[in-house]
């Protein structure tokens, strides 16, 4: 996940969104349990918005104005993408691996069950199947990082229309997205002889990490141009004067997702997730303090949340079920992955960081 420009707000918002994901891969059962899940399908959007956000604009405030610049910034973070997408998805084969191996298959079996010529082609189309996921840890959640991928490198070839393609591509792909969880409620089809019900036939590169990306790049644009209109300190008085109109369009994308899971069951996004986005970048712009606790962790600890904690879910699982510790409930599962993924990427990190300065004393 990119880097926010020491924006606190949007690293607490990081922070909080993770934590939502969780609930995603480890839901509270119940009726408060569809209620979170409901408000939980913006978190990953909301990762693409903020990737877009920032796509274009250097931690010095530079912006990227014309073609040449728009390829030479997506390039830079693209190069940033690969190497932490090698990082994080090699953590992952080797989890894999070990745990196949634990369970008796042979290095064989292992390597033809992920990279078969089916898994590949679901991988490469959708960013998804066993490439990202198997019975080690059940959730193709890295699909974030290859649908960004993709996105950034349509970009770049891209450029030169990006501007001008932009705002209708938004309106077309998010279209397309939510005909298609029509057809999953109304009309089931099956094209590419795969059910449009199956999650990555609407969740993927194109029709939630473009148009996501591409909002977030809108937003700037339009924040920059108004920076340029007003000035800095005019646009930030009247983005303040705005707060409780962006928190009240926040409460109705809320709202609209709890009653669109209850109307139309679980869908991957819900157009108040789109909602819930667009108000929470409106909001980032409204000088919002967030204290210091919630951005640091967001800052330090976010992507690896988001990364890492199938592994923590997986693990425990495992542990759990052959005995050597205590079996939770639902309720108590989400709770325990979040407090220990906090400690391991968050809390872990501030005691090495006070010993090594202490040490250095």
């Amino acid at each position: 996940m990119e880097r926010s420009n020491d924006n606190n707000f949007i690293y607490s918002l990081k922070f909080i969104a993770c934590l939502f994901v969780i609930t995603i891969h480890a839901p509270f059962p119940g009726f408060f349990g569809d209620v979170v899940f409901a408000i939980s399908r913006f978190a990953v959007p909301f990762f693409f918005a903020i990737s877009g956000r920032f796509l274009l604009v250097k931690r010095d405030g530079s912006y990227a104005g014309n073609t040449a610049e728009i390829r030479k910034f997506t390039k830079n973070r693209l190069i940033k993408l690969l190497k932490m997408t090698a990082i994080v998805y090699a953590c992952h084969l080797i989890y894999s691996l070990c745990y196949f191996l634990f369970n008796g298959y042979s290095l064989g079996y292992w390597f033809h069950d992920k990279f078969n010529a089916y898994e590949t082609s679901i991988f490469l189309l959708f960013n998804s199947g066993r490439y990202i996921y198997d019975e080690s840890y059940v959730f193709d959640h890295l699909w974030y990082l290859f649908a960004l991928i993709y996105v950034y490198i349509l970009i770049i070839i891209f450029a030169q229309v990006l501007r001008k393609w932009y705002k209708w591509l938004i309106v077309l792909l998010l279209g397309l997205m939510f005909f298609g969880e029509l057809l999953q409620t109304v009309y089931p089809i099956r094209p590419f002889d795969i059910s449009i019900s199956t999650w990555y036939l609407l969740r993927n590169w194109l029709f939630v990490g473009m148009p996501f990306v591409l909002i977030g790049v809108v937003f700037t644009d339009n924040a920059e141009r108004r920076k340029n209109e007003l000035g800095i300190e005019k646009y930030k008085e009247k983005a303040k004067a705005l707060l409780p109109r962006n928190i009240l369009i926040l409460t109705f994308g809320f709202a609209l997702s709890v009653i669109e899971k209850f109307v139309i069951g679980s869908k991957e996004v819900y157009i108040g997730s789109v909602i819930i986005v667009i108000a929470l970048l409106m909001l980032s712009e409204c000088g919002i303090n967030s204290g210091k606790v919630l951005p640091y962790f967001g800052k330090r600890a976010s992507s690896l949340i988001y990364f890492y904690h199938v592994m923590i879910i997986s693990a425990l699982d495992v542990l759990s079920q052959n005995g050597i510790i205590p079996s939770y409930t639902m309720w108590q599962k989400p709770i325990l992955i979040m407090v220990i993924a906090i400690l391991i990427f968050g809390v872990i990190p501030i005691l090495i960081d006070k010993v090594r300065v202490n040490e250095q004393k």
